[in-house]
């Protein structure tokens, strides 16, 4: 029997390792099948799997303005855009299957929001609700859509969001073309810091109403602050990539991922995700006039990190610095990337119940007669007076809440989804464990349900563990997820090995 007597298993091999022979070489066996002996009929190589991907970017820009800005204690307004809102969606269709990942410039965006814009999605592409990751840059620049701290949402953008989130996906669908596809990962050190810090006793800051009458964590001490002790946690300083291209090699997408929290821009703003989705196809040479390309960047674990190093002096930094150290990573990681022409893809979810750490009922009362006695109907000016009201609204909130994990696998890629602001151990230990040889951390996705602490950062309070919409699971639920990660994980690395 011939050793090519299966050409379409052949074939199936030559494309998963990625050679470009593997390519050429299937169009010759299509062309001249009878120079094989035993080689089945001409109509057998259209089994042969492709790879198609499309990706396309929807401005979000607000049109009226001043509109309320997420991010922040209280509320502040913004009246003039700075740079444009997109979402940014890349769809991947190994030939079996399909799915879409979108991301956001918006600081956090609930589950109903984005279940609903998965809908409008599926409806348009028929895609299955499950093969579609929808995650938010998390840019304190954009307006709100989801309650924050001070600052109540705009239904009317919210709604004009949600459309343009299902468009950005419909729009890359029906791009889908022939591609290569490839990831790689480097290093960017430069603008990763662990923002918690370890107090002196009785010097952290402290709050009323969060749950956390002592203290011994501060988030952004600040440089000259001699009560610093040292950092609560490491952080991840990878800038992971994900490369699409056509088989002639020019770009038609990226995906980046990095994890610090944002850079800070005025008004309006993408941030440093929105600069650094620009500068990525000037740096890999992308002409938007020959192949259209979508550059794009998500947020890892960066929950308890940012760009600020407090064991230095100060130094000035804006998004475009941050956005060009970042690119800058991405583009060494994609000079070590071996483009494949085809790869399996899988993906799994999964829904987690977990606790909503709430108020007694003492300190419920306390905190509703001292909004009636202070604040009454206006809006919070302070902190005490913000953790006051979230007291009362997450007293309102349920027992339990029900969150949505995700994973893919793309060959030898890992991605999980995860919809809290998870912090660096979190991610490191994810990677650490995941099956997959390499493995991306996607945060504040498919919803957001606030910071995700490990257990052990609980004690030494500070922001991230004060009781509030921003950081109300339950003090176990950072294992509980990772453990249901590391599974979903699991589970696409197995499905990726049958493919």
């Amino acid at each position: 029997m011939s050793p090519f007597q299966n050409v379409d298993s052949f074939l199936k091999v030559l494309c998963r390792s990625g050679c470009r022979a593997g390519f050429w070489l299937s169009w010759v066996i299509s062309m001249f099948p009878f120079l094989i002996p035993g080689s089945p009929p001409a109509h057998a190589v259209d089994t042969i799997r492709t790879f198609q991907a499309g990706a396309a970017a929807v401005d979000i820009t607000p049109a009226t303005l001043p509109l309320r800005v997420a991010g922040g204690i209280v509320e502040s307004w913004a009246d003039k855009v700075e740079d444009p809102l997109h979402a940014r969606a890349l769809v991947l269709d190994d030939g079996r299957i399909a799915v879409a990942i979108c991301l956001v410039d918006s600081c956090l965006m609930p589950r109903d929001m984005i279940d609903a814009a998965k809908v409008l999605a599926q409806r348009a592409t028929g895609i299955p609700l499950d093969r579609m990751l929808i995650a938010a840059t998390h840019t304190h620049s954009a307006p709100a859509v989801m309650g924050v701290h001070g600052t109540d949402p705009h239904p009317d953008y919210r709604e004009f969001v949600t459309g343009k989130i299902a468009e950005a996906i419909q729009e890359a669908y029906a791009k889908r073309q022939p591609a290569w596809i490839g990831w790689a990962a480097d290093q960017c050190t430069e603008y990763v810091f662990c923002r918690r810090w370890i107090m002196k006793p009785g010097t952290a800051f402290t709050v009323p109403f969060t749950g956390c009458p002592e203290n011994q964590a501060e988030m952004n001490p600040g440089h000259l602050n001699e009560n610093r002790v040292k950092q609560t946690g490491p952080v991840d300083p990878a800038v992971t990539v994900l490369s699409v291209q056509t088989p002639g090699g020019k770009p038609l997408a990226f995906l980046g991922n990095y994890s610090t929290h944002y850079a800070g821009a005025p008004h309006i703003s993408a941030d440093y995700f929105g600069v650094f989705a620009q500068r990525i196809g000037e740096l890999l040479g992308a002409d938007p006039a020959e192949t259209p390309f979508v550059g794009i960047m998500s947020n890892g674990t960066s929950g308890d990190a940012n760009c600020i190093d407090f064991s230095k002096p100060p130094r000035d930094f804006d998004r475009f610095m941050v956005a060009e150290a970042v690119a800058q990573a991405a583009l060494r990681a994609y000079h070590k990337i071996e483009h494949h022409a085809w790869a399996p893809l899988a993906m799994e979810e999964t829904l987690l119940e977990l606790g909503v750490r709430k108020p007694t009922p003492n300190e419920l009362q306390e905190a509703r007669d001292y909004l009636e006695k202070n604040v009454k109907d206006r809006p919070i000016q302070n902190w005490e007076e913000n953790y006051a009201r979230e007291t009362v609204l997450v007293g309102q909130m349920p027992d339990t809440v029900e969150i949505k994990l995700q994973a893919i696998g793309i060959d030898g890629l890992g991605i999980a989804a995860i919809p809290c602001e998870t912090f660096g151990s979190t991610g490191l230990r994810l990677k650490e464990q995941s099956p997959f040889p390499l493995t991306m951390n996607i945060s504040i996705a498919n919803g957001a349900h606030g910071y995700l602490p490990p257990p052990d950062q609980f004690p030494l309070g500070g922001y991230t563990t004060w009781r509030a919409r921003t950081s109300y699971l339950e003090t176990g639920a950072e294992p509980k997820i990772v453990d249901t990660l590391l599974r979903l994980l699991k589970q696409t690395w197995e499905a990726n090995a049958k493919g």
